[in-house]
């Protein structure tokens, strides 16, 4: 009787076992990010042409051996980031698949300053480095919004799409950094001349301002915040100046008529002013 039960217990260990395919593959993620497990799967083909997963113990091996650990049930672990393949036999075959470690320990993502919605998408600079600071190349980035009501991402561009500070985070592997984004909106209303066209004057809807005005030589430039008079300000003598101003209600600015102001002239000038609405 234990004889019998012996036979019977090596007859279904025998038949748990997979027979040897007809053919079979590796695969892999294109790219490793990190140093966290994945499974080599082996997808086999039987002689008679049906496909599975392979779920035994194999032989496999990595080229370089320093590159990657794999275990019997596909278990591999970068160990650097480099090129190589692993590959395995079964029953005569080797198959072997590449190898993408890209083990990422940071990603520098700057803040961008600030970016005009009529400029459009565009593309964030960031770089993702691996071990010692060495730039690592095609590693997959992922980009989220906390602020897509502001900004959103499509792709690897990012979209403004209302004025205000957007906070993204860019991801590679298991390594994250958030970085933020003024998205600004330039205006051109029009310039209203006023006191004799000395000073020119824009009508503003209640919101958040900045008015830069660039001259070729130093002067003071006077600026005057309608409904907001604590902005108001004379700057000292500079070739640029920006004031930014909070109208609690409709207003507008009024500025010194840059062509008056360099040599007296009448004429109507906004030769270097530029206004923004800003976050």
């Amino acid at each position: 009787m234990h004889r019998l039960r012996l036979a019977v217990l090596l007859f279904a260990l025998g038949c748990s076992k997979q027979s040897a395919p007809r053919d079979f593959k590796l695969e892999l993620p294109e790219v490793i990010p990190s140093s966290d497990p994945v499974i080599v799967a082996v997808r086999l083909t039987s002689e008679e042409g049906e496909r599975s997963l392979g779920n035994e113990e194999y032989e496999f091996s990595v080229q370089p051996s320093d590159l990657a650990s794999v275990s019997k049930r596909g278990v591999l672990v970068c160990q650097r980031s480099g090129d190589g393949s692993v590959a395995v036999k079964i029953g005569g075959m080797e198959r072997r698949v590449p190898v993408k470690c890209r083990v990422v320990e940071k990603v520098d993502a700057s803040n961008v300053g600030r970016h005009e919605i009529a400029a459009g998408p565009f593309v964030p600079k960031v770089r993702i480095l691996g071990k010692g600071g060495k730039e690592l190349e095609g590693v997959p980035l992922s980009l989220t919004s906390k602020t897509p009501e502001v900004l959103f991402p499509k792709g690897e561009q990012l979209v403004p799409k209302n004025v205000g500070t957007a906070s993204v985070v860019a991801r590679a592997g298991q390594v994250s950094q958030e970085f933020k984004v003024d998205v600004v909106r330039k205006l051109t209303p029009e310039a209203l001349p006023i006191d004799g066209n000395r000073s020119l004057h824009f009508s503003l809807e209640p919101g958040k301002y900045e008015l830069s005005v660039k001259l070729p030589v130093e002067k003071p430039l006077k600026v005057e915040w309608r409904s907001a008079p604590y902005c108001s300000a004379t700057s000292p003598t500079a070739r640029e100046h920006v004031q930014t101003c909070v109208l609690r209600t409709k207003g507008g600015v009024v500025f010194d008529n840059p062509a008056y102001l360099l040599n007296g002239s009448m004429d109507v000038s906004v030769e270097g002013v530029a206004l923004h609405e800003v976050p």
